[in-house]
């Protein structure tokens, strides 16, 4: 069986979907394609030889479609979801699932009626090979309690248009995400710190860098640096610590040169170069359930959900410096 895919959303991370799928997923096919910009979808439906849309709805109800693909803008993201699940056809989603958790709720009390769980997430880190031995570590009890968590989210460079509100809408959805996915356990408040100091690479609406601090149920204390104009690549990093080891992602050295200068290390400079492995797997495990006719697996639309109030927590301190709590209902049975 061959899944056809509807792939919605034709920016950066679209195309490198679509070229994903071209190149690296086994089972799947685009045979559709859909963007606002009617000549980016006609270019791109003739590249890869599908048939393009110009409006979502269209493409999602097609018989060319098995599946949906949605790499849209978060705003966009409620509408297309609920039209997919309308359409009883299965969806994935890039984060984040929604720009507020009062529309997130909305996606889970629909998913919830439908009785089986049809939308996985992009939170692409759960697949990736160092977070998922690190999680292996915590597991296995070789750290002892833990206690602390140190994160930094840096970027080589944000556009003109990236706001200190998405700092947290857009950057820490990651690791509010995988610390979740670390621990096993939820967030219960959130503090943003605004240094005095900001970078002089920052556009002078944006404060950059800035300090979240994370605390979990069990009372663990995670600080996450979210430094989005560093200059010199896309460096994540995740360090969490026990009471009797330390265990971390501390390099992502690709390659390694030596020479009379010294010895050098290559810092990957996006998301789609450092995580590569982590979206062919995430992809390739959408596709796998489909074709195996099993429910979604993977990052789940309670998880965006989640992460969304953690976000609003984040904003609301964002404006106030204050700490705030986080409130979470109880998790529907269909995400247990």
């Amino acid at each position: 069986m061959t899944v056809k895919i509807g792939l919605i959303g034709l920016g950066m991370i679209g195309r490198d979907h679509l070229q994903r799928f071209n190149q690296v997923i086994t089972g799947a096919k685009v045979t559709a394609v859909c963007d606002i910009n009617r000549t980016t979808a006609d270019n791109l439906a003739a590249e890869y030889h599908a048939t393009a849309f110009y409006h979502a709805d269209e493409l999602i109800n097609s018989d060319l479609v098995d599946a949906v693909f949605i790499c849209s803008v978060g705003p966009a993201h409620k509408a297309q979801i609920l039209s997919a699940f309308n359409a009883g056809k299965p969806v994935f989603c890039e984060k984040p699932l929604t720009p507020t958790a009062n529309e997130s709720r909305e996606i889970i009390d629909a998913e919830v009626r439908s009785g089986r769980r049809l939308l996985q997430l992009g939170f692409m880190r759960r697949f990736d090979p160092g977070y998922q031995a690190l999680k292996q570590v915590i597991r296995k009890g070789e750290l002892g309690e833990i206690m602390l968590m140190h994160c930094a989210h840096r970027n080589p460079s944000v556009p003109e248009n990236y706001t200190i509100e998405m700092a947290i809408n857009d950057s820490a959805t990651h690791e509010i995400d995988i610390i979740r996915y670390l621990l096993n356990e939820d967030i219960v408040a959130v503090r943003v710190d605004k240094p005095r100091k900001k970078t002089r690479r920052a556009y002078a609406h944006l404060q950059d860098p800035l300090i979240v601090i994370f605390e979990t149920e069990s009372g663990v204390r995670i600080d996450d640096e979210l430094f989005v104009n560093c200059h010199y690549g896309y460096d994540i990093r995740c360090e969490v610590i026990g009471e009797n080891a330390i265990a971390g992602l501390t390099e992502q050295a690709l390659t390694c040169t030596r020479s009379v200068a010294g010895m050098s290390h290559h810092i990957p400079h996006s998301c789609m170069e450092r995580f590569a492995t982590a979206y062919d797997r995430e992809v390739q495990n959408f596709v796998d359930n489909i074709s195996r006719g099993e429910e979604m697996s993977g990052p789940s639309a309670w998880d965006g959900y989640v992460v969304a109030l953690v976000c609003d927590a984040g904003l609301a301190s964002l404006k106030d410096g204050q700490r705030h709590d986080v409130v979470i209902p109880e998790c529907p049975a269909l995400y247990a």
